[in-house]
């Protein structure tokens, strides 16, 4: 018998050798994304104590810094950072520019636990002065917050003008209540002032435009937490005089949440009275509206 060719006798060899980096290729991939560079993508980038605009920054980074990924936070797109001083924060994945798999990153952000509902017997007099309040906790929901004060969701979004009922955050204040209040129909807006009832097709710069006043005006009015979402039927007030402006001038080392907490105002609102699509956007000699 002839002896067979070199290629052949080792072909087996081969084989293994390519089953086993199969096996170890997708390991050593996970393995190279915790410990990976990433660089800050926009002007100024909050590194914040968790991954929200809801926790406070500890720091800012300029553009380009490098920043090491450690980890990410389950269903979001923030993830952990260790930045050149060796502190750890998180931030806002879509702000930095990196050539890692981001879903390979370990998670390592757990939510608090949502702390167990406390029943709470409904007031014999639901209409008595001193309306209770809750301010909403990370994890909250509406039906949450309904279901452990014994009341219904609906009632609470129409109470406190919740245009969409699944958006709430941490540290909103909301007004505990057990019915609707019936308020009569108002009568016919005048140019200036009064309530205003939107119809199809309106959005709140042209309102703004029929009464003499500002967009921001009204979404303050109205606690308006997104100006681009008002829908048919939404009874508007209108503010009878157009409050004067302040205006802010942002400085190096400032942020939303610094400059919020300066005014008495909330990061939303300053989000919704200068249109920031991304809070983390603030730039130096930024202008912007204080309402």
């Amino acid at each position: 018998m002839s002896p067979q060719p070199l290629s052949r006798r080792l072909l087996p060899i081969w084989l293994v050798l390519l089953l086993v980096l199969g096996l170890a290729l997708p390991a050593l991939s996970v393995s190279a994304q915790a410990g990976s560079v990433a660089a800050v993508n926009t002007g100024r980038l909050n590194v914040r104590t968790g991954p929200g605009v809801q926790f406070p920054a500890i720091t800012s980074l300029p553009l380009n810094t490098q920043v090491i990924l450690v980890g990410r936070a389950p269903s979001s797109t923030w993830v952990e950072v260790q930045i050149p001083d060796g502190r750890r924060g998180w931030v806002n994945s879509i702000l930095i520019r990196t050539y890692a798999d981001l879903s390979l990153l370990p998670i390592t952000y757990s939510p608090p636990a949502t702390p167990p509902p406390i029943l709470v017997t409904p007031p014999p007099n639901p209409g008595q002065p001193g309306p209770t309040v809750y301010v909403v906790r990370a994890g909250d929901t509406l039906k949450d917050i309904a279901a452990r004060y014994g009341t219904t969701w609906q009632i609470l979004a129409a109470v406190n003008g919740l245009v969409n009922p699944n958006r709430i955050f941490a540290g909103q204040r909301l007004i505990i209540a057990y019915s609707v209040p019936t308020v009569p129909p108002p009568s016919q807006p005048q140019p200036g002032g009064g309530v205003h009832i939107v119809q199809a097709g309106e959005t709140l710069q042209i309102i703004a435009a029929r009464y003499g006043t500002t967009w921001q005006a009204i979404a303050a009015a109205n606690s308006l937490s997104n100006a681009n979402q008002i829908f048919v039927g939404q009874r508007l007030v209108i503010p009878t005089t157009p409050a004067q402006p302040r205006y802010y001038t942002v400085q190096r080392g400032d942020t939303l949440f610094s400059i919020a907490t300066r005014y008495g105002v909330t990061i939303q609102a300053l989000s919704v009275a200068n249109n920031l699509a991304n809070p983390n956007q603030i730039y130096v000699g930024q202008r912007l509206v204080i309402p």
